[in-house]
């Protein structure tokens, strides 16, 4: 644990080093603070799009070129590799004055230089939009579908795989806001439908992936109340149902779950320096089998902007969650994550940002317990509203109680982005 304290100081000094830089900058990040360095609009920059009667369509597409010096995400033995990532993709966003309807679609190819067995192609395709019912009622949905893949250092990745696992991700989504004067409320109800590919071994044995498929629905009310115009406070309880496909005998565990949570926070916005949402409370998830634990214990989240200078954001976000396991005899595990990010305009087209976190995973039912640290920094050039050409570097270290869990990954590429 001592060697994670020493990470984390040596990887908060990085960040503090790259972020906090004083440079001068000419005038135009703009008078007012609360507009972040991260999404501010810079119309010199900034992708116009094409008009299409009420909507407008941005295409974009990059090329990334990444060295990773542990493709495997592996304690012993690392691979290298050079890893050329495509993706391309479409919005279609709607300018009317009332009502709102957006469309989405996407696609990303990962080719490995020396691994090809590594390749993989995710996609996604999505539309969402908002119904202005009043000034003071709206509804909202949205429904995506994604191919996509696990990365090898994910908790719930088979190792013995010769490929990674790809699988589907099905989401639908659905929301109610209501005005009443300083009170409000918010219904809102959540789907996402797992379905995963078989995998073949490094031996070449068919790995059946059928039992993680399952189906996540989720129900929540929040209501709050605006003790100012910048402040509104509110307690939120929300349920979940988690139903796999297969059980018992087809499979020795059933991990059917149903689970809750209430929590009580702020959305507030003190002066132009400060703004963001805090909650915490009290989360649990009990399974059917009688064999797996009821996992439990203190839910909570932020999503915290500082505006430290016009030209520098602080964004702090933590957040705890109870996930889904493969690993026998774990019922599930707690994560617990905080991060820190830092962006800086060192000049008006020249980004700087820097990155750490901590994070925690702990299963329940078993003695294992996972602390990764993650840091980064990037910097972002704007050529022109066209093309943006940014560099970066990311350094991941997980270390467990277990065997076989330790990694560590060093990634350094570059990113070239065209838009139009």
């Amino acid at each position: 644990m001592s060697s994670f304290i020493s990470k984390i100081a040596i990887a908060s000094v990085l960040v503090a080093a790259f972020g906090g830089n004083s440079y001068a900058a000419d005038d135009g990040a703009g008078s007012d603070q609360r507009d972040s360095v991260r999404y501010r609009t810079r119309p010199a920059y900034d992708a116009v799009g094409i008009r299409a009667g009420g909507f407008t369509v941005f295409p974009k597409a990059s090329v990334t070129g990444t060295y990773d010096d542990n493709i495997y995400a592996t304690d012993v033995n690392e691979t290298d590799d050079f890893i050329t990532t495509l993706k391309a993709s479409v919005d279609v966003n709607s300018n009317w004055s009332r009502h709102a309807l957006n469309v989405n679609a996407g696609v990303t190819d990962y080719l490995y230089a020396d691994n090809s067995d590594e390749d993989s192609v995710d996609w996604n395709l999505g539309i969402n939009g908002l119904i202005d019912v009043t000034r003071d009622t709206q509804i909202n949905g949205g429904l995506t579908y994604q191919q996509l893949h696990e990365d090898r250092g994910d908790p719930n990745a088979v190792a013995a795989a010769s490929e990674p696992t790809s699988y589907s991700l099905l989401t639908g989504t659905a929301g109610l806001d209501q005005r009443f004067n300083r009170v409000t409320a918010r219904v809102s109800g959540t789907y996402n439908e797992y379905d995963y590919d078989d995998v073949v071994s490094t031996v070449g044995v068919v790995i059946d992936q059928d039992y993680r498929d399952r189906s996540e629905t989720g129900e929540a009310l929040r209501l709050g109340y605006d003790v100012s115009p910048d402040t509104n406070v509110f307690v939120q309880g929300s349920l979940n149902q988690r139903s796999y496909d297969q059980s018992p005998p087809v499979v020795a565990v059933n991990r059917d779950s149903d689970g809750y949570a209430v929590v009580a926070g702020s959305d507030f916005r003190l002066s132009n320096l400060l703004q963001g949402e805090i909650f915490a409370g009290f989360q649990s998830q009990s399974y059917d089998d009688p064999t797996l634990s009821e996992v439990s214990g203190l839910a909570y989240g932020a999503s915290v902007e500082w505006y430290a200078t016009p030209l520098t954001t602080v964004t702090l976000d933590a957040t705890s969650s109870i996930e889904e396991t493969t690993t026998v005899g774990a019922s599930g595990f707690v994560s617990n994550s905080v991060g820190l990010r830092i962006d800086h305009e060192l000049l008006r087209n020249v980004l700087l940002n820097g990155t750490v976190s901590y994070a925690t995973n702990d299963y329940e039912g078993i003695a294992r317990t996972d602390d990764t640290i993650r840091a980064g920094l990037g910097v972002d050039y704007l050529l022109n509203r066209n093309f943006t050409l940014g560099l970066g570097y990311d350094y991941k270290d997980r270390d467990s109680n277990t065997a076989g869990n330790d990694y560590t990954v060093n990634q350094v590429g570059f990113t070239l982005t065209g838009k139009l």
